[in-house]
């Protein structure tokens, strides 16, 4: 299993910036797992507004996820985007995505793309999304810091309510910074560089 996780990190991306891109962390079979998450936004192709096109063998409750947060998007972003189509793919989902612990990281993916402003690669994230942009917990928090430290991962970022539900082995502790969010003003501060223009947005949405 070592191995095999190994050979998927090879993909992955841990150093520097990239625009709509994000590092989610998820559980999948026995253990975490980092979830390359990547956002683009183009043209819509229809005569319809915009559509959210979501892609990576979602389960029902992360393609709910993805919906629901869709709403935050369109207040952050200070642009007209119903004229754009956003486009979210989950690599490597080989065993499906379940759950809305993604949600966080979609919304720093697809915020990243609407604004070009990049995200840093040595960042993990999960955190559950409401629409009014509160970061709920998540279950398998251990799980997915050891796997961001497999990945080499420099920092994590969780949410607050889960800061007492860590328990990492010995052999873990100390090898990555661990941040708390509340809310996604939280997450964004910890994930973009030169994000303050929408950041002060996102104050003025949900302070």
């Amino acid at each position: 299993m070592y191995l095999e996780k190994k050979k998927e990190y090879n993909i992955l991306i841990t150093s520097g910036t990239k625009v709509g891109r994000v590092n989610g962390l998820a559980v999948m079979g026995e253990g975490g797992t980092v979830l390359p998450i990547v956002s683009e936004v183009a043209p819509t192709q229809s005569k319809k507004s915009g559509t959210i096109f979501a892609t990576g063998k979602l389960g029902e409750i992360a393609k709910e996820a993805v919906t629901n947060v869709s709403a935050l998007f369109k207040r952050v972003s200070g642009k007209d985007i119903s004229n754009n189509d956003i486009h979210i793919q989950f690599l490597q989902t080989y065993e499906g995505v379940e759950g809305d612990s993604a949600s966080v990281s979609v919304a720093v993916a697809v915020i990243s793309a609407i604004e070009g402003t990049p995200v840093k690669q040595d960042v993990g994230m999960t955190g559950s999304l409401t629409v009014r942009g509160e970061v709920l917990p998540v279950g398998g928090v251990t799980q997915k810091i050891e796997a961001a430290i497999d990945a080499g991962l420099k920092k994590v970022i969780i949410p607050e309510s889960n800061k007492n539900d860590t328990f990492l082995e010995k052999s873990y502790e100390g090898k990555i910074e661990i941040v708390t969010a509340k809310t996604l003003i939280d997450v964004l501060e910890h994930s973009l560089v030169g994000g303050g223009k929408v950041i002060e947005r996102m104050r003025k949405i949900i302070g």
